[in-house]
Formats: C-alpha cells, structure tokens, sequence
C-alpha cells in the first residue's frame, strides 16, 4: 500500500484503525521508494506529516480509506469513483489455476476501486469490469506478466444500464390467499426519471402520517429497495436515473400484514417499470484529441460515424484539441483506428462522461 501522512507521526509495526472498514490493521513496515527500486536502507522507523511512503502489514484497507490512531478514530472524506462501463469474461486456461485467479483478483480490487470482478450465477464465468478498453488490457497483462496466470479472455461487453422514459402514478393490489389466510393490501407508488441522486435509484416515503401503519410502510420501502437492486425489464441491466415514490395505500386490520405490503410494492414496481415505459442506456464517454490540422478532417469524419458529439474545437498553432462524446460500443479499437488515421500523430484520452438513452435498435437485441 501506498499512504500519506496528513498529520501526526506513523511509526514502523504500529497498530492502526481503518473507520471505513471498521477493522485493525498493522503497519509492520514502512518503506520510502524510489523509482522501481525498493533498496534495504529504504525502511525507515518512522514518518511525519507530508511523507509518502509504502506500508507492509494491511489486509483490508483499500485505495481511499482512512488509516488512523486506534485511540482516536476519524475519517477523512472518501473518493467517489466512476462506476464501471465495460465488462468482458475470464477464465483461467486450467482448474488448478482457479483458486489463484480469485485470490488475485480479490487483490486487484483492493488495489484499485474502478476495477470489479464478479461470478455470472447463471453462467459460472468470472466477469471483470473497468473504466475502458486499455483499463482492462492492462489488468489482463498484469495477470500474465506478475502472476504468472494464462487465462482466457473474451470480447468486452459494454455495462448497459436501463431507466424509464416517462412519470406515472400505479397502485400495486394484493389481494389473494396464501398458506390458507387471506391477504389484502394496497400500495400507490410513483416512478419517474430522476437524475440527480447520488444513488442509481432512489427510493423515497411521501406516505400521509396516520394513514397507514408504520411497519406496514416500511415492509414496502424495503421490498422497493430491493427490488431496486435488481434488473430492469429489457435486458436485466442495472436501474439506473430513477426515482420511484411511495404516495399512500389502503389496509384492512384484519387481513393485512408486512408481507401483503411487500408483495403489493412488488407489484407496482413492475407495473411502474411497464407503464413508464423502460429505455436502455448506453455509456458515453468524453474524448480529448490531439491532431495535427492536416488530419482533422478524417478525424472528426470518424468521430461522427461512430455516432460523436464534438462538443469543441481548439486551435493552437498547427495542431487542433478537440473533445467529443461518444457511446462507448462504438469505441472499441479506437486507439489503433486514430493511429492509422494521422500516421501515428495524434493523441487520444477517453474518460467516462455519464449514460445516454442506446438506440432503439440496441434495445432490440435484448428483447425476446
């Protein structure tokens, strides 16, 4: 691990609280690096405020957390990190190499927020997610340079997202028999696009005091969140945009109860996602380029046809920045595409920028 020292004094096997983890960890050794060298008159005893050093002994941190004195716990603000925009399989080349496959990978995501890596339950396959093409070569040759793992890689696949296109107000209406008792309950929920939450979905109670029985309220908040996690109605792909409301509901003393309010919510949250009207999104990226004058015309050619937006243009001396945006499905292999372009001249960044409804014919493909 690298950390720096924003106040105090660390000290060589000193015991430590990680506050984002709630867990302890030791800091055995402290080593100041240089370069790709990692010489033994480099461990040093201790370092002050300012100093970046290496740390051996943590387990559970990870890049962003707050390492402090057990005695005085605090925790600086932590990093937000772009979510992931693009996934592809792997697997190792031989089931002796498995085990070590997740092992490292557990690694790589300490090491690294913007990396995830996760089981397909339906598939079995691993799928490893980042913030691009080259993010996730650079991961595939790490796992064959310095672990000294062959794996199986195939193609990447874009992280589609899906929200609705429109507000509308349903009533989810439970009312049937279940283990021989009778059930009754009624749910009115609004859902609607909704884009400025820090979480995908959001999920709020608007219900009038007194007029449904708190638990009752919150059986349905908590099967709505739930349900929030979980796909939407084209491809299963993450919600994402969304606000969905609870407005009121209607009980009967005698035959309602928490699990006819979580069946009812259930209810409304997809007759909500149907009647809103469920739209596929596609991530778009932000392209910085830079490109001799001679070539930006063949540039921004191809930056149009894979459906870019050039948001502007800047001219300095005989070169020429632009920055665009465009869906990432239509970047793939981009980096060797503006090579051939200028001859190997121009300069190209790609940094996520948000998700964008995908066209109609995308979301076909998902359909059955």
């Amino acid at each position: 691990y690298w950390v720096r020292v924003y106040s105090g004094e660390l000290k060589a096997n000193s015991r430590l609280l990680c506050p984002n983890r709630d867990k302890k960890e030791n800091a055995s050794q402290l080593w100041q690096i240089r370069a790709s060298k990692k010489e033994r008159d480099g461990q040093v005893p201790a370092v002050t405020c300012g100093d970046i050093v290496g740390v051996i002994g943590p387990r559970h941190a990870i890049t962003g957390d707050t390492l402090c004195d057990t005695r005085e716990p605090i925790q600086l603000p932590t990093i937000e990190f772009a979510e992931t925009v693009i996934s592809m399989a792997i697997e190792p080349e031989s089931s002796a190499e498995r085990d070590k496959l997740s092992e490292v990978l557990e690694m790589l995501k300490r090491q690294d927020p913007t990396f995830s890596a996760k089981q397909n339950e339906e598939t079995g396959q691993t799928l490893i997610s980042g913030m691009g093409e080259l993010h996730l070569d650079v991961i595939k040759h790490r796992l064959l340079r310095d672990f000294k793992l062959n794996v199986k890689v195939h193609n990447p696949r874009v992280s589609y997202r899906e929200t609705v296109a429109s507000g509308v107000e349903v009533v989810g209406d439970c009312h049937r028999q279940m283990g021989g008792k009778q059930l009754f309950a009624k749910l009115k929920v609004r859902v609607e696009p909704f884009d400025q939450g820090v979480q995908p979905v959001v999920v709020l109670n608007r219900v009038p005091p007194d007029t449904l029985p708190l638990d009752f309220v919150d059986a349905a908040m908590d099967e709505l969140r739930s349900r929030a996690e979980g796909g939407g109605l084209i491809g299963s792909f993450p919600l994402s945009k969304l606000r969905v409301t609870v407005l009121g509901g209607e009980y009967d003393a005698e035959v309602s109860d928490e699990v006819a309010f979580r069946i009812a919510a259930s209810l409304a949250f997809d007759e909500g996602l149907k009647a809103a009207g469920p739209v596929l999104l596609e991530p778009v990226m932000k392209l910085d380029i830079t490109t001799p004058d001679d070539y930006m015309g063949d540039i921004v050619g191809d930056l149009q046809q894979r459906r870019a937006i050039i948001a502007r243009t800047d001219s300095r001396g005989t070169q020429t920045l632009i920055e665009a945006h465009a869906p990432l499905k239509e970047l793939f292999g981009y980096s060797g595409a503006i090579r051939s372009l200028s001859q190997g001249r121009a300069g190209c960044s790609m940094t996520p920028f948000g998700y964008e409804p995908a066209p109609a014919s995308d979301a076909e493909q998902f359909k059955f």
